[in-house]
């Protein structure tokens, strides 16, 4: 799983549960993401949920010698509506700083289709093209976990699948219900939903690329708590496999209000 994917775990996660007495209430969060126990990343988080809307915005940066194999910095955003709990989104929009070089794309959803606003670098000759009927349907990482978070706020479960699009791959995901339990991070009590989401390629593969290894699922799992009087459920662990260097884990650091 991608540190961007990473961050889309949080900012979806972090809705669970919202009653509709606090969606008017934007809430931050911080969190460490580390490798082989070494710590390569720290993740912000600031989202805005209302009844007839959400904004979601996320910052990662990478730590130490992690920056020699990490993007230094990377930002995503989306912001759309809310019809019950399905998710409308309107405007999506990622940057972040690579080995390569900058890249950024902007999607503005159009008819509920996704349609390609900017995309920087522009798709090379390396990477076979996501066609127009594999973008339909789909919607943004951050959307997605968002939709799976106000379900699992109405039904105490997060069974749910989906498509997403990211202006280069088409990838589908579903999620599924482990239990609850006892959190497993020292100093947070009660009980916590843990959940086991999971990824696959399935467009956007890379010329030359075996679409049944690129196509593997990636999967992770989250824990997610209630952590204050009046904040609403969040996670306080994510653990996803990487390709390179090991597994990684996030841990919540700090939550609260914004400006608080």
């Amino acid at each position: 799983m991608t540190p961007r994917l990473a961050a889309a775990v949080l900012a979806g996660a972090a809705l669970v549960g919202g009653a509709p007495a606090l969606r008017a209430m934007p809430v931050e969060a911080s969190y460490s993401v580390s490798q082989s126990g070494l710590p390569v990343m720290d993740v912000q988080l600031a989202l805005h949920l209302t009844e007839a809307s959400y904004r979601l915005e996320s910052v990662s940066r990478a730590r130490g010698l992690a920056r020699l194999f990490l993007p230094s910095e990377q930002r995503a955003e989306v912001q759309g509506g809310l019809v019950g709990r399905e998710v409308r989104p309107l405007r999506y929009m990622a940057e972040g700083n690579w080995r390569s070089g900058a890249r950024r794309t902007v999607l503005d959803y159009l008819g509920g289709a996704p349609r390609l606003a900017v995309l920087e670098p522009p798709g090379g000759p390396d990477r076979i093209p996501v066609p127009p009927d594999q973008m339909a349907g789909t919607i943004d990482s951050l959307s997605a976990l968002v939709r799976l978070s106000l379900d699992a706020a109405a039904t105490g479960r997060c069974d749910m699948a989906g498509a997403v699009f990211d202006g280069r791959r088409r990838l589908e995901w579903s999620s599924r219900t482990l239990g609850v339990g006892a959190p497993p991070v020292a100093g947070v009590s009660g009980q916590a939903l843990r959940c086991r989401l999971e990824s696959r390629l399935v467009a956007g593969f890379r010329r030359g690329d075996d679409p049944a290894v690129a196509g593997r699922p990636r999967e992770a799992e989250a824990w997610i708590a209630v952590l204050g009087a009046g904040l609403p459920p969040m996670p306080v662990r994510v653990e996803f496999p990487s390709t390179f260097l090991g597994a990684m884990r996030l841990d919540l650091v700090r939550i609260g209000r914004s400006g608080q």
